[in-house]
């Protein structure tokens, strides 16, 4: 950061940080959140694949790249500020609404666990941000981040602040859980050696700030605790998009008292060639001797699709930015901080940034240009909480798909009313709900409620005259039916012996017109050409039913045990369970292919009890399922048997002992 301002694109920036180690958890904190997009643009940095164009195809990639990450994924947004956008929400992604009493959860960033597979090293990639996880966040406003990385068992200054911000985190959303991604990054932080001085040989070290706490400091004071020697008498900028509406600015008159700037500059916000502040606070900088400035053109044009002929507006300018620099350094201090007194004091938002000393290769310069002209001023000034739901309905919903429960809470003081709950019509209605206790819907309300979750996890609800959007928070994604797709036992067959990410996208994506955006309806993948032999039939199905167990395999080997359960127990396309019930299902199929399918599947599984006891152990709802499909053998059998005599007993009897490998079983 210079006189030349940087630029980067926020997603390639992170993907480049990651840079091809596998994510083993991810955390997000924003305050605005609009979970189509999310999925859809910003969770494929996470992942080195090759994705396809098509969205549906795409997020059948991502439903796939986020299996081993079960649950270690987590988003935490403030609950007044969802936004519905395009798409919808249907990945393996845990949403959680925070909503304070006095304030906004405001801070926007991400905490990245990686691990280098060829050497097994982690480290946390920290970022931390202005931008929403909107699309107007990551791809249209004018925003500013940070990124840093930690090495497992490394030395930090930040570390150990992050995780009282963490903690913080998690207590707020202590109605929701469980906090897997959440727990994992505080593990790995633990792991980190605190770095206790401020600076080292006069470069001071990156620090975290973060401010919500009634017993806390002010941003000012945090600032001045820090580095405040280097700050005095330094020049000061200030890019921030809102500003109290006020007469005067008291965090800016905060930040003038204590450090005294030689020189000051600040950025007027604009929207549509309009001031978005008052004319007496516009006058105010002024008397206290600072200037207006704008960023120049170059950085707030819009390229490309954005840009619609030369009356194109520019770009909003959404980044928060505090530049103090003298002839000697630079010290910018950069996140999710406005200004305004609900960001900076004690006991209001909730915010992080971090102050970080740039390198400087050059001597530094303001980089807002000047403002001469008097503007024209908009009616009213720009406010934190523009589009935010200020109606919001304090109802938290759950559904788990291991145990098909469904469970609704009331985040309020008060006995609720009795609410609607729409999704695409009626739902259904609830009765007044006690505060803070979660209740369990009846079934047949649950089970409707999972047949509209295949569809989208956005319900609407109605409070009499409010209408409130909710997200529902989502647990056992390993047991959620895919969203887009079904396939026939033999595509399951071909999906399992494929070699890799790059060819099942491509099987996925065959007929991609047939796939819908919205996942409405589950299309078929046209089957395979029909076989001419028995020979091949079998072996087409021995060798997909050898390369789901060298999958499962290697995974529990790798210590990817939800993977694994995806496959062995979930109920996704290409999922055994799947398999096995739409052999079942299919009564007009061959017999013996449908027999010798469940059989394949005994063997499969048994050689999963055996081997790994305490990953069968870990899913006994899983299971239950699956050996009650498994039973279906000795209907199978009997059927067999029925059409070709009794001696066919006996040799399915020494037929399957072989088959399974147990000796015992052979008849003597």
């Amino acid at each position: 950061m210079n006189d030349q301002i940087p630029k980067a694109v926020l997603t390639e920036a992170l993907r480049e940080q990651i840079s091809g180690r596998r994510v083993l958890a991810a955390l997000f904190c924003t305050f605005r959140f609009e979970p189509g997009f999310f999925e859809q643009e910003i969770l494929p940095a996470l992942f080195d694949l090759p994705l396809h164009q098509a969205p549906a195809v795409r997020r059948l990639q991502l439903e796939d790249a986020l299996r081993p990450l079960a649950g270690q994924v987590a988003v935490y947004y403030d609950r007044g500020a969802l936004v519905v956008g395009d798409g919808t929400a249907c990945l393996d992604v845990r949403r959680i609404p925070v909503q304070l009493t006095r304030g906004y959860f405001h801070p926007k960033n991400a905490f990245i666990l990686v691990e280098d597979e060829d050497t097994g090293e982690r480290a946390l990639v920290a970022l931390t941000a202005s931008a929403n996880l909107t699309q107007a966040g990551w791809w249209e406003n004018v925003e500013c981040f940070h990124l840093d990385e930690i090495p497992e068992g490394g030395r930090s200054r930040t570390a150990g602040d992050m995780r009282l911000f963490l903690r913080r985190v998690r207590s707020l959303a202590k109605h929701l859980g469980p906090h897997d991604a959440l727990d994992q990054v505080n593990a790995f932080l633990s792991t980190v050696q605190p770095i206790t001085q401020r600076s080292t040989n006069q470069v001071l070290h990156p620090h975290f700030i973060v401010t919500g706490s009634r017993s806390g400091a002010s941003l000012v004071e945090q600032l001045d605790d820090i580095a405040g020697k280097w700050l005095r008498g330094a020049d000061l900028e200030v890019i921030s998009p809102y500003l109290d509406d006020a007469d005067a600015s008291a965090p800016l008159a905060a930040l003038l008292d204590r450090f005294q700037p030689q020189r000051w500059r600040i950025l007027l916000p604009e929207e549509r060639g309009s001031a978005r502040c008052r004319k007496s606070l516009y006058e105010w900088v002024h008397a206290r001797g600072g200037q207006w400035g704008r960023l120049p053109a170059a950085h707030t044009a819009r390229s490309g699709r954005q840009a619609s002929g030369l009356a194109a507006s520019p770009r909003y300018v959404h980044a928060k930015v505090y530049r103090f620099f003298t002839s000697d350094y630079e010290i910018s201090f950069v996140g999710s901080f406005n200004l305004t007194g609900p960001a900076h004091q004690a006991g209001g938002n909730i915010e992080s940034g971090v102050l970080v000393e740039v390198p400087r290769p050059r001597r530094p310069r303001f980089w807002l240009e000047p403002v001469d002209e008097t503007p024209d001023f908009a009616p009213t000034a720009a406010s934190e909480d523009d589009d935010v739901d200020l109606d919001v309905i304090p109802l938290l919903v759950r559904y788990d798909w291991t145990s098909e429960k469904a469970d609704v809470l009331w985040d309020a003081a008060a006995v609720s009313p009795p609410l609607d709950v729409h999704q695409s019509g009626p739902l259904f209605t609830l009765p007044p709900l006690q505060s803070a206790t979660w209740t369990q819907l009846p079934d047949a309300d649950a089970r409707m409620l999972a047949e509209r979750l295949r569809s989208s996890s956005f319900l609407t609800v109605v409070d009499g005259d409010r209408r409130g959007v909710v997200l529902v928070h989502e647990t056992g994604m390993a047991h959620r039916p895919s969203l887009l797709l079904e396939l026939t036992p033999a595509e399951i067959l071909r999906y399992w012996s494929m070699l890799n990410p790059d060819q099942r996208a491509a099987y996925i994506a065959a007929r991609p017109g047939d796939i819908p955006d919205g996942g409405a309806e589950a299309p078929h993948i046209p089957a395979a050409e029909p076989v001419d032999s028995i020979f091949d039939r079998f072996a087409g199905m021995f060798h997909g039913f050898a390369s789901l167990a060298r999958t499962v395999r290697e995974a529990l080997t790798d210590g990817r045990t939800e993977h694994a359960r995806f496959l062995i127990f979930g109920a996704k396309y290409d999922s055994l369970p799947v398999l096995l019930q739409r052999v079942l299902d299919d009564t007009d199929g061959d017999l013996v292919d449908r027999y010798l399918t469940v059989l394949c599947a005994h063997q499969l599984t048994s050689e999963v009890r055996q081997d790994w006891p305490q990953f069968w152990a870990s899913d006994p709802i899983g299971v239950a399922r699956l050996e009650t499909s498994l039973a279906a053998r000795a209907e199978l059998r009997e059927q067999i048997a029925a059409r070709n005599g009794e001696d066919m007993v006996d040799f399915l009897d020494w037929y399957e002992a072989r088959f399974l490998d147990d000796p015992a079983e052979v008849p003597a």
